[in-house]
């Protein structure tokens, strides 16, 4: 599948999603965004999206990667203890969790005559529950003075107290509108990138024609980020990562569809290994295929070749299908995804897993209890690179067993056939 590329050369608007600690994805986009060198021109942002707009309005990245590469939850709530349910349990009753520290942060850092002299215009959005009504502002908008009780009301939590201005109470921006792209798009913005985090609450589906502009494009977490207050240092470093990897494949400079390669398909012709497959090479997997489905290829197949559309980076064809087994097996054999790998390097990698899956393999019990699992689809007790390996070993025997597999588990039969395949490229393989 053809995945629509970002034209790094046009000017654009920011949008950055609310989402709590998932924010850190954000300040990946923007790493990826300074070695590029896009232009962006306005940033909007809801909730922890208003606190990084805030920073990227300043162009202050290093101030803001420094906070949250040492973030603590006392970086943004007063608190007395650790326990996140003795907290809950406080916020309940005390009418929301104080969060003076993180006013603090801001009144340090966002300064607000910057902020108004920066090139790049700045937004929010925030909900009046005084008034019932979403308030959604640039900064032009917003009253002197009062910029950063604006950003503390977008970024105002349900659980935190609530967020008063001029009388007024407000609650997070994200009840409203947790992408702010119209509020772009309504001051003259045409195109537009959208950073969104998944995994907290519905977004509206903006589209560049419903927003009257001329290119929307979206940037989205290709796995599970933390959780939206979960002061987990490493799963914040990875967000940060996974932000970075993720904006430089919409930019086209990291290749992959479920990993991140620097390898282009293009390039996969001077690879030692994973160059595409030969007419003959193609003959030869389709009758491994007919005979290990008993004659049956036909409906066989289409399992086969939907997952693998669905790994493919580009249309299926003789030069991405390696591309595409190699990242399906590479899953299989729990490879690290958040991670640039040459295509060469994925692959040592899966091939060193395998000799060691090969050497420890927990062979299963009996052909009989294989099938009943097939069919009961109970696989969860199946460890499946041991099951890959399993079928690799059986060599051209036990069709009956490779029918069922094809047939229930078509992913564990790609990474089977992906691996037996290469042993006609890789002696290594072939090795005791």
């Amino acid at each position: 599948m053809n995945r629509e590329i970002i034209d790094i050369n046009k000017e654009y608007g920011l949008v950055l999603a609310g989402g709590g600690t998932k924010g850190c994805y954000e300040i990946g986009v923007w790493k990826a965004l300074n070695e590029l060198g896009v232009k962006i021109k306005a940033v909007s942002g809801t909730s922890i999206g208003a606190i990084n707009g805030a920073f990227f309005a300043l162009r202050d990245f290093e101030t803001a990667y420094e906070i949250w590469s040492n973030i603590n939850i006392s970086n943004f709530i007063e608190i007395e203890s650790d326990n996140m349910i003795a907290m809950f349990i406080k916020a309940i009753r005390s009418s929301g969790l104080n969060v003076d520290p993180l006013r603090a942060m801001m009144d340090k850092y966002f300064d607000e005559d910057r902020i108004r002299g920066s090139d790049i215009d700045y937004g929010l959005v925030t909900y009046s529950l005084s008034d019932r009504k979403p308030v959604t502002v640039m900064k032009k908008d917003i009253p002197i003075g009062r910029i950063n009780d604006y950003i503390m009301a977008s970024a105002n939590l349900p659980i935190f107290k609530t967020a008063e201005i001029d009388g007024k109470k407000f609650i997070d921006g994200g009840v409203y509108d947790n992408i702010p792209a119209p509020l772009l798009a309504n001051s003259g913005i045409r195109d537009i990138i959208i950073v969104h985090l998944s995994g907290t609450v519905p977004s509206k589906n903006h589209t560049a024609k419903s927003l009257g502009i001329d290119s929307l494009y979206n940037i989205k977490n290709s796995s599970e980020l933390c959780g939206i207050l979960e002061f987990n240092h490493e799963k914040i470093m990875t967000g940060i990562e996974m932000g970075y990897l993720d904006a430089m494949k919409a930019f086209g400079k990291v290749h992959g569809k479920k990993y991140f390669l620097n390898t282009s398909v293009e390039e996969y012709e001077h690879t030692k290994y994973l160059k595409p497959v030969t007419d003959i090479e193609l003959i030869g997997i389709l009758d491994r295929i007919r005979e290990d489905s008993n004659g049956d290829s036909r409906s066989m197949r289409y399992p086969l070749i939907k997952r693998l559309y669905e790994y493919s980076e580009h249309k299926l064809t003789s030069k991405t299908v390696l591309q595409a087994c190699l990242e399906i097996t590479a899953e299989l054999f729990d490879m690290e995804h958040i991670r640039l790998y040459s295509a060469d390097e994925l692959y040592s990698r899966v091939l060193e897993e395998y000799k060691k899956t090969m050497e420890s393999i927990e062979y299963v019990q009996s052909r009989k209890t294989l099938m009943e699992m097939y069919k009961s689809m109970e696989f969860n007790d199946i460890n499946k690179k041991n099951l890959a390996a399993y079928f690799i070993s059986l060599g051209a025997s036990d069709k009956t067993s490779k029918k069922y597999l094809l047939k229930y588990v078509p992913k564990v039969y790609i990474a089977y056939l992906f691996l037996d395949f290469m042993k006609t490229r890789d002696k290594r393989l072939l090795a005791k």
